[in-house]
């Protein structure tokens, strides 16, 4: 947990960092939202076809109840994750545009490959390596896993979304968003960097939370059998 934590946090400072010291364009790092919602969504789909713990979860199709299989959990997944990384990609693309966006290798894609290596490392570890969760977590609880992350890089992107439309209007951006720029050196004061700064302060805050949360162990003791998935529709 210790080096996912650290990983998580590190994360989020090279990209505070990069807003703020490097030059990354404020578009950019909402992108990286984006970008980590869709490795999130691939790192996922691994855990469900290779999770190796037990659940009696069931998924109803056309009003039928159907036996909760690694393969139907992750088509499942599939299709509703991806809905969501669509929504999330018109709202990304529009915020984006809006604040300064430099779609370059050192600029971007280096950024999307720090992004990869993170997920990697901690998949490696925390999923696959020695007492890893894989040997206790069941498909459907590893399908459930990334949605408290997802909603917090959704909420940044609809929040970036909100400061950037109200930022266009003649009475200016938000109170609550101006006093916290004052604070920044002048050079950092636009609209974007100090929108992206502090929605990555609050990020960092909640992905520790929603970390700790998803990595949690079980309990010693605890049947195999997993709970989570019954929102799907478990049996009685």
């Amino acid at each position: 947990m210790v080096l996912a934590l650290a990983l998580t946090v590190g994360w989020n400072l090279v990209a505070l960092l990069g807003v703020l010291r490097f030059g990354w364009p404020a578009g950019n790092v909402l992108v990286l939202f984006w970008v980590e919602n869709a490795v999130l969504g691939v790192v996922t789909l691994v855990k469900v076809l290779t999770a190796q713990g037990v659940s009696d979860a069931e998924i109803t199709i056309n009003g039928r109840p159907r036996e909760g299989t690694p393969g139907l959990f992750a088509l499942f997944f599939c299709f509703h994750y991806g809905l969501f990384c669509l929504v999330h990609l018109g709202f990304t693309g529009v915020v984006a545009w809006r604040v300064g966006l430099e779609p370059s290798f050192w600029l971007l894609g280096l950024p999307v490959v720090l992004l990869v290596l993170r997920y990697a490392v901690e998949t490696a570890t925390s999923w696959f390596g020695t007492g890893g969760q894989r040997r206790t977590l069941s498909s459907a609880r590893a399908m459930v896993q990334p949605y408290p992350r997802v909603v917090v890089l959704h909420l940044a992107v609809l929040g970036a979304f909100a400061l950037v439309v109200r930022g266009v209007d003649p009475a200016g951006p938000p109170s609550w968003v101006e006093a916290p720029a004052d604070l920044l050196p002048l050079g950092w004061r636009t609209e974007g960097v100090a929108a992206v700064a502090l929605l990555l302060v609050v990020k960092t805050v909640v992905d520790v939370i929603t970390t700790r949360w998803t990595l949690r162990r079980r309990r010693p003791g605890r049947p195999r059998g997993d709970r989570d998935g019954r929102s799907l529709g478990s049996r009685s």
